[in-house]
């Protein structure tokens, strides 16, 4: 079933029309653990040991975005602008929010997908205190 759902996602990604290119970015550490990378050349996320391809699409952007400030909310208006550039549905984060903790659970990274808040509504945050 995790196969299928795997499948299913990545044939989304492919007709998606979140394949803007990422601007050019540098390899961030997020948390306080030095082993936790957010890596724009890969478009992977490096978790205690563990690696997660996202790919050049909403999913690295989302994730790279709330781990640059972490502990702290960001607003759906500065996710839209900064990760889709634009005007779009509150439900296209939320939908965005689930990919990503799916595939970061499906990666290994089950503790981690569980770090990525959104319990303030409107807002967003991924929790490494």
């Amino acid at each position: 079933m995790q196969q299928l759902e795997l499948a299913i996602e990545m044939l989304n990604e492919e007709v998606d029309i979140d394949d803007i290119p990422l601007p050019v970015q540098t390899l961030h550490r997020f948390g306080s653990r030095q082993n936790s990378l957010v890596d724009p050349s890969s478009q992977s996320v490096l978790w205690k040991g563990q690696v997660c391809f996202l790919g050049n699409n909403l999913l690295f952007r989302f994730f790279e975005r709330i781990s640059r400030s972490p502990n702290q909310f960001i607003s759906y208006d500065i996710l839209l602008d900064e990760v889709w550039g634009g005007r779009r549905e509150h439900s296209s984060i939320r939908g965005v929010a689930k990919r990503l903790r799916d595939r970061l659970a499906l990666g290994g990274m089950a503790e981690l997908s569980s770090k990525i808040d959104g319990s303030n509504s409107g807002f967003y945050r991924l929790i490494l205190v």
